[in-house]
């Protein structure tokens, strides 16, 4: 009977331990797949995003989204440096027979659309980053107020959608989150 009561007590003791470990794992990674900047090593986060408007764009054309019958007012192109990959460029130009409004072109990281830059423009509108290496990156045009939208979810394939943390806890593997968000802005 002594030995029914210990088995039970030890296998007690072990749930116990279980649940400590579990709840200290899931309180040292982070779920959130791309904050921006580092949170001791814990969550994967993608580098600031810069860039700013250009008057054109140069470089490889990678993709380009012509006006046709889904977007018969807005064609959108995107150019990828040859001598720096993680410098793209997108260009959006509203068509003769646009509605009225502005045109509007935003490049952002795929899986952190609250990091992006834009540029608008009565007619063409160009808008350029730097840094952005193997991350992915979306491309939108839009005429403002018009409803028209054109969207390359993802500029060059194959692509990271995160970065490993620098920091891992000790004990535990670095958590890296491949989840894809391929949604416009």
């Amino acid at each position: 009977m002594a030995d029914d009561s210990t088995d039970s007590a030890f296998g007690f003791i072990l749930f116990i331990l279980f649940l400590a470990l579990l709840g200290y794992a899931a309180a040292g990674v982070s779920s959130s797949p791309s904050t921006a900047g580092t949170t001791r090593g814990t969550s994967p986060s993608l580098p600031p995003l810069s860039g700013s408007s250009v008057t054109s764009c140069a470089g490889t054309l990678k993709q380009d989204e012509p006006m046709s019958s889904t977007s018969p007012s807005l064609n959108l192109k995107v150019w990828v440096d040859q001598t720096d990959p993680g410098q793209k460029c997108a260009t959006a130009t509203k068509g003769l027979t646009a509605p009225a409004g502005t045109v509007k072109v935003t490049l952002a990281y795929t899986a952190d659309q609250s990091q992006m830059v834009s540029a608008t423009d009565s007619q063409t509108a160009s808008v350029q980053v730097k840094g952005t290496d193997n991350f992915c990156v979306s491309a939108v045009a839009e005429i403002i107020g018009s409803g028209v939208k054109v969207t390359i979810p993802k500029v060059v394939e194959p692509c990271t959608m995160t970065v490993r943390a620098t920091e891992p806890l000790p004990g535990l593997p670095a958590r890296s989150d491949d989840k894809e968000i391929e949604e416009g802005y």
